[in-house]
């Protein structure tokens, strides 16, 4: 098989770079594509470096418990306060 020679007289554009060969939707989906990816990313590490957790303070604690005389500190075997 033989090779054909181009003639330059017949090119109209040479595109270099990223993306040389990609149709113009190819270049917006690609572009779509790593907007995307970097805007996650970012939303993620805003997100984690602002996130606070409210504390709760679930039940009430009773005034007339006494806590047990164990050497675990009064904690039940759960780790919840003796009553």
């Amino acid at each position: 098989m033989s090779e054909r020679s181009i003639d330059p007289d017949h090119i109209l554009a040479a595109r270099i770079g990223h993306g040389a060969n990609c149709s113009s939707i190819g270049s917006v989906v690609d572009t779509l594509f790593v907007a995307a990816a970097v805007g996650t990313a970012v939303f993620a590490a805003l997100a984690a470096a602002l996130a606070t957790e409210e504390v709760r303070v679930v039940g009430e604690r009773s005034t007339s418990a006494k806590p047990a005389d164990t050497d675990d500190g009064g904690l039940s075997p759960r780790g919840d306060p003796a009553p």
